[in-house]
């Protein structure tokens, strides 16, 4: 005589089976730790801060154009951009090149200008390397009236004693050759890693307004 199966323990089994399945399936794929989004968005904010290269050789060099150039994110007070002046009063000889000249305004170079103190603005990185790098940030500059010269922090008076006081050119016509030279307005700092920001005050009297800078780091790489 045959023994007929039982078909009631093989559909629950299946059933179970089933179940199982879809409840692996709900859960998370973990292959790895996530990443913060605000980790991620701190990496996107860096890449679009001027940023300086490291070393791929020992012995080598780096630098890094930190001028009033186009591709150079300066502001100017409240964050708005600083405008490239396409034309500058005639007492403004001063030759910026390989720089420009910069304002608040599309006429700033021409027109009048609010009296008052416009803060400019470069925020660049300098990363910590596996090859080490000695770096220095110089740099000249010229401006419509007076310019003191900052790196990180212009708050307080611009005097020597301030730690973060780069140059200072004073008394006016900081924009005429007669008047001023590039070799007295300049600045030297040596720079550790980290987040930075150039700082270039300016406080106009009245009437045209406005600045330039050339400024580059330059990074020696160690050689052992």
């Amino acid at each position: 005589m045959s023994r007929k199966l039982n078909p009631v323990p093989a559909v629950i089994a299946l059933a179970f089976l089933l179940a199982a399945a879809s409840a692996a399936s709900a859960q998370p794929r973990r292959l790895g730790p996530a990443t913060p989004v605000d980790v991620r968005a701190s990496a996107a904010a860096q890449e679009r801060v001027a940023t300086l290269g490291c070393c791929k050789c020992l012995g080598g060099t780096n630098t890094l154009d930190l001028s009033t150039v186009s591709s150079n994110r300066w502001t100017v007070n409240n964050g708005a951009p600083a405008v490239f002046q396409t034309a500058v009063h005639p007492l403004w000889n001063l030759n910026p090149g390989p720089a420009a000249w910069v304002s608040t305004a599309a006429g700033g170079g021409t027109g009048n200008v609010p009296a008052g103190i416009f803060e400019y603005r470069l925020d660049f990185f300098v990363p910590k390397c596996t090859i080490g790098q000695e770096v220095t940030l110089t740099g000249n500059y010229g401006g419509d009236d007076d310019v003191d010269v900052f790196l990180d922090d212009a708050t307080g008076q611009a005097v020597q004693q301030n730690p973060f006081f780069l140059s200072r050119c004073a008394g006016g016509w900081c924009f005429n050759t007669p008047q001023k030279s590039l070799q007295a307005q300049s600045f030297t700092r040596a720079v550790g890693p980290g987040p930075h920001t150039l700082i270039v005050k300016v406080t106009n009297s009245g009437g045209p307004s406005g600045m330039f800078v050339n400024a580059t780091l330059n990074a020696a790489c160690r050689r052992e």
